[in-house]
């Protein structure tokens, strides 16, 4: 804890062991709710790790997490990929006007 207060952070990132346990455990939910407590009162923003069905991105949501990532959106590619898949995704989610 002291280190969040003492060096310059700016991201905290939530262990993929904690979301895992989301909804199942109600001492990983206390646990990821806290986190995300504590570091928006410190003014920090929280992204959550390991992120693989929709369940855990709805409780991650009504908590207040900041970002989320995981297999839910993308498996890891290669560098090379990444813009396409960029693409991709940007047509995918664009609305069109009518």
């Amino acid at each position: 804890m002291t280190y969040l207060k003492r060096f310059p952070v700016d991201i905290v990132k939530i262990d993929r062991s904690f979301v895992a346990g989301l909804g199942i455990d109600p001492c990983d939910t206390a646990i990821v709710r806290s986190v995300i407590d504590l570091a928006h009162a410190l003014r920090l923003v929280v992204v959550a790790e390991g992120v693989e069905r929709q369940d855990q991105l709805d409780a991650l949501r009504a908590l207040g997490c900041d970002l989320a990532q995981g297999y839910l959106f993308s498996r890891p590619q290669p560098p090379e990929e990444l813009t396409d898949w960029l693409a991709r995704r940007a047509r995918s989610t664009t609305l069109t006007a009518s």
